[in-house]
């Protein structure tokens, strides 16, 4: 019965999305560079940006995004301010496999009558049948359509490649350099 109970438990923590407090969970950064492409003829890209991204990884491979930088984007004459929709930054990684429901807001800075475009993408490994490799180095991709504004209704495909470096080897390289 108390098996029982901690899967019920695990499953309504996951549910209401509260980490549980006797998960560990380890610190990870990813850094990398995250290219879109949109179906707006004006604005086709591809678009690539540097990225950092603050990552927790539980024990069972439940991963929240704590925080997202993207450099801000010129797509054409217009300049976007990428920030992450709250309550999209959940995922997975188990056995070198990511998948990632990502909500990104672009704001649209320059453009006179614009409005901003929300994105929500599903980045994972398994559209291109990898995983992430031995020293942290992973691409995911994701294809999703924009809503509202601006960029509402176009799709777009965001590539993203890099590596995910736990807090600990972060610290050590630092310490060496």
């Amino acid at each position: 019965m108390t098996n029982l109970v901690a899967v019920a438990t695990h499953r309504l923590a996951r549910l209401v999305g509260h980490a549980e407090p006797s998960v560990p969970r380890r610190a990870a950064t990813f850094i990398g560079i995250a290219t879109l492409t949109t179906s707006r003829p004006d604005l086709r890209g591809p678009y690539a940006r540097p990225v950092t991204a603050d990552l927790l990884i539980d024990g069972h491979g439940g991963v929240t995004v704590t925080a997202v930088y993207v450099e801000p984007v010129r797509l054409g004459s217009v300049t976007c301010a990428i920030t992450l929709l709250p309550g999209t930054w959940r995922g997975t990684y188990v056995a070198g496999e990511l998948r990632l429901t990502l909500g990104l807001h672009l704001g649209i800075n320059v453009l006179r009558g614009a409005e901003d475009s929300d994105i929500t993408l599903s980045l994972t490994t398994e559209a291109l049948g990898s995983r992430a490799e031995a020293d942290g180095h992973i691409t995911v991709t994701g294809t999703a359509t924009f809503q509202k504004g601006y960029l509402g209704g176009r799709l777009a495909t965001m590539v993203v490649n890099g590596a995910i470096s736990s807090a600990l080897e972060m610290g050590s390289r630092r310490s060496v350099a």
